[in-house]
């Protein structure tokens, strides 16, 4: 689908997620008349109703109104009143990746961030750059960062790209990032080969004259584009205050100037190298991306602090991999326990992962498991996070079992002192429970 194939009426089908409500606000602005329905509202959904969007709150075929195109996220199935109503209606029903290669395929300059950890962050980094230097530009980020997921502009497109059910393969960047590559998504990949081959097919999407940037261990992806390796940078004399990333970035031995980031974890020295080689490609001034990189304060549920009856951090790590950079990186701010919540991601996941996700928690003081987010899956015998926090323990893990928030909470609260942090991870709704403890 092409941007001039859209109509000009649009009905969003799960309106309040974060990918579907930044192309609503694209579209909204650009004149189209939008609609939209979700299951239930959120900050997104109320956000958009202030805009002047008609938000429905619950799914019935009579919201599909007069609407010329409906569009879909893949967890809203075929069997949905609305999108069963367009298509007795003969109206064309798109998936939301296939809406955003229209949108984000219309720009001349098309930046894209794939990557199995840390794509949000960089997408995040790279539109903090741009705006920093002053250059107009759209950007779809897949967390809200200070306030809005979606950034209006002009010329320049950023946007994640989500290798979920291969939904990045309707992109096609001039400057395409690939921060890492690992097994992930087991609903939609059978091994790490696969992935790898849906990561390679997508960075070749890329315009002939483009760039991909990517670091050295992932040079085994083949493609005949430009190649730029962003761990030709390295951090010199690296230290952390407070868990944020002080150094000096040098390149063939140049200093190319000292930066603090902003943000906890020495993952993310990763993840600004990725920034700064887009930086570099767009011959953006090196003392104002630094000032930028420097001044990027974090993603909503990307190590998101609280106060309350203790230090609480909440991090979207769903991936033990993820797990293991955020018990890190509370390690290196409190001198009290590590005390995690965790939510797994998915029977899919859990189960492709199973060993892992008890083995990651080695070194916290205690972790606790809470039931499987089911997201959109069914159930799967025998995977569970009762029978996971048994494997843990298994492994000399301090690990337990609560059935719900409530238990979890009465755990926590017999478990933490002041001087403790608690760590609560998770893709699911496992951000709710922390006002509990606020």
């Amino acid at each position: 689908m092409k941007f001039q194939d859209i109509p000009r009426r649009i009905h969003f089908v799960g309106i309040g997620g974060i990918g579907m409500s930044g192309m609503a606000q694209y579209l909204h602005k650009k004149g189209y008349c939008i609609t939209g329905s979700d299951r239930q509202q959120n900050d997104r959904t109320e956000q958009l109703s202030d805009l002047g969007i008609k938000i429905y709150i619950g799914h019935q075929n009579s919201n599909v109104g007069n609407s010329d195109m409906v569009v879909h996220t893949s967890a809203v199935h075929n069997d949905n009143e609305e999108i069963v109503e367009a298509k007795k209606r003969n109206i064309p029903v798109v998936l939301r990746e296939q809406m955003l290669g229209a949108i984000f395929n219309s720009f001349k300059t098309r930046i894209a961030v794939c990557g199995t950890h840390g794509k949000t962050t960089v997408t995040a980094m790279i539109h903090e750059i741009l705006v920093c230097c002053g250059v107009s530009h759209c950007a779809f980020i897949g967390g809200v960062y200070h306030g809005n997921n979606f950034y209006y502009g002009n010329d320049i497109v950023v946007a994640e790209a989500c290798e979920f059910n291969r939904s990045f393969l309707n992109l096609n960047p001039t400057i395409c990032v690939c921060v890492n590559a690992e097994f992930d998504h087991p609903d939609c990949y059978k091994d790490e080969q696969d992935i790898f081959n849906a990561f390679e097919r997508f960075i070749n999407n890329t315009d002939n004259g483009g760039s991909v940037v990517l670091p050295k261990k992932l040079s085994f992806l083949r493609t005949e584009r430009k190649r730029v390796f962003y761990d030709d940078v390295v951090a010199e004399n690296l230290k952390t205050v407070e868990g944020k990333p002080q150094f000096e970035i040098k390149q063939n031995g140049v200093c190319l100037g000292k930066t603090q980031l902003n943000v906890v974890g020495e993952h993310n020295v990763t993840n600004a190298f990725a920034a700064l080689a887009v930086a570099n490609i767009l011959n953006l001034p090196t003392n104002k991306t630094l000032e930028a990189l420097s001044s990027f304060d974090g993603v909503d549920r990307r190590w998101t602090e609280k106060e309350g009856i203790c230090k609480i951090i909440c991090d979207y790590a769903h991936h033990p991999t993820e797990i293991e950079c955020s018990i890190s990186a509370a390690q290196s701010v409190t001198k009290g326990k590590v005390i995690c919540l965790f939510q797994p991601h998915t029977y899919s996941r859990t189960q492709a992962f199973f060993d892992r996700f008890a083995q990651c928690f080695k070194g916290v003081d205690k972790v606790i498991y809470l039931p499987v987010y089911s997201a959109r899956e069914m159930p799967i015998g025998g995977i569970d996070s009762e029978r996971l926090s048994r494997r843990a323990r298994d492994m000399g893990v301090n690990a337990c079992y609560a059935d719900n928030f409530s238990e979890a909470k009465n755990i926590v609260l017999n478990t933490v002192t002041a001087n403790d942090l608690l760590l609560i991870l998770g893709a699911g709704d496992i951000v709710n429970i922390a006002d509990e403890f606020v």
